[in-house]
């Protein structure tokens, strides 16, 4: 696509080249009036202006953003007039030199690949030109008839030009790939902290996981196995009972059905923190109901119904959702918590805030939860956002891509 600041670059440049030849124009016709009246002379100078003429066409695609067709008419009347200047006025081939160089000039910058080889090509044969004709032929006797001091002043008065449009073209060509290599160099660096940042949060990942799956074996180990162990324990015993008291075995075994649905309710609590079951069955709405039943303060619901989404999506926003109530109960010292849910055409997102104490943000984008957070939304190209201060309050928003 092309750039705006393309366009008005090129525009001011021909804008500028279309001065100059028709300057060189009215110079012409004035020497040609008052001090050289020679037909060739007439005749260049009308060329020259129509070249000035052509030149001016590529102005006309650039409203339409079309810069190949603008340089491609800018480019054959440089070369036009460096051959046909070289061949009537012999002395003038270190303007026309100039001017068949700067299609090649400008070329680096608006084309790519063989139109630039050949832009580069067909100027180097025309320069090449120029100078031999300015060199080696007088065909026209104008030079013969020009005074030397004449020569000079018109040497003079539009060599500078001419090499200040090529200087132009090219200061402007670096300081272009100069930016294009800045933004590069900082793409680069952005990358090489991306990648960082992923290392980091992967070990984060690794590690949390670890501490996870030793969590989950300790509560078994130490809530719900250990229960079943006893009840099967109470059951054999109340086997033994039952052939001698009947009512003390059964008895006992309400203690123990009592026993079964306690150990029953540690482990649907075990597997709501692993993966809730409403979440995988009624999606991402209803499990937030679900988490805040007993939410222990005063808690205002805004949940759009988002659709069904992959498991790794539902449960990085369920989970922070989750871990952000977590910690507007235990730190921010809240009277009212509210809770967001929706999407977007390109996100699900989420806002959890509250009225409490709030914190500095430093210690917000610090905070081990917040990291724990920002690692889960990540791991699916998401994001998270927590906005704090002491005395307002805390808002936390997080979105990701669907």
């Amino acid at each position: 696509m092309v750039g705006t600041e393309q366009v008005t670059r090129l525009r001011i440049l021909i804008s500028v080249n279309v001065a100059v030849t028709v300057a060189a124009a009215g110079f012409m016709l004035g020497v040609y009036l008052i001090a050289l009246p020679h037909t060739s002379l007439l005749v260049l100078t009308g060329l020259v202006a129509a070249a000035g003429v052509t030149m001016a066409c590529g102005l006309v695609p650039l409203r339409h953003q079309n810069v190949g067709r603008a340089v491609a008419w800018w480019a054959v009347a440089n070369w036009s007039i460096a051959l046909v200047a070289a061949l009537a006025a012999t002395f003038a081939w270190p303007i026309q030199m100039l001017a068949a160089l700067l299609p090649a000039v400008l070329a680096t910058a608006t084309a790519t690949g063989r139109t630039l080889v050949g832009y580069v090509a067909v100027s180097v044969l025309v320069c090449t030109g120029a100078v031999l004709l300015g060199l080696l032929q007088d065909v026209t006797g104008l030079t013969a008839a020009t005074p030397v001091g004449l020569q000079v002043a018109i040497l003079a008065v539009f060599t500078p030009p001419m090499a200040a449009i090529v200087g132009l073209i090219v200061l402007q060509n670096g300081l272009r790939l100069q930016g294009a290599l800045d933004a590069a160099l900082q793409a680069q660096q952005e990358l090489r902290e991306q990648a960082e940042e992923l290392r980091r949060s992967r070990a984060r990942v690794v590690a949390a996981t670890d501490r996870e799956r030793r969590r989950i074996e300790r509560d078994l180990h130490d809530g719900a196995q250990q229960r079943l162990i006893s009840i099967g324990i109470g059951l054999a015993a109340a086997r033994s009972t039952c052939r001698t008291d009947t009512d003390a075995a059964m008895a006992e075994l309400e203690v123990l059905r009592h026993q079964l649905h306690v150990a029953h309710d540690e482990v649907r609590s075990l597997a709501q923190g692993v993966y809730p079951p409403v979440l995988s069955e009624h999606g991402l709405v209803e499990a937030l109901r679900s988490a805040v039943d007993r939410y222990p303060l005063p808690i205002t619901l805004n949940l759009t119904e988002v659709g069904r989404h992959p498991s790794d999506i539902e449960a990085a926003v369920y989970f922070c959702c989750v871990e952000a109530l977590q910690n507007a109960a235990k730190h921010s010292r809240a009277n009212h918590v509210r809770l967001a849910l929706g999407r977007d055409p390109t996100t699900v997102w989420f806002e959890v805030g509250d009225d409490g104490v709030g914190f500095d943000e430093v210690v917000a984008v610090d905070a081990g939860g917040t990291v724990n957070m920002r690692d889960r939304l990540g791991a699916s190209g998401g994001d998270l956002q927590v906005d704090s201060s002491p005395g307002r309050g805390t808002v936390v928003r997080g979105w990701i891509p669907i």
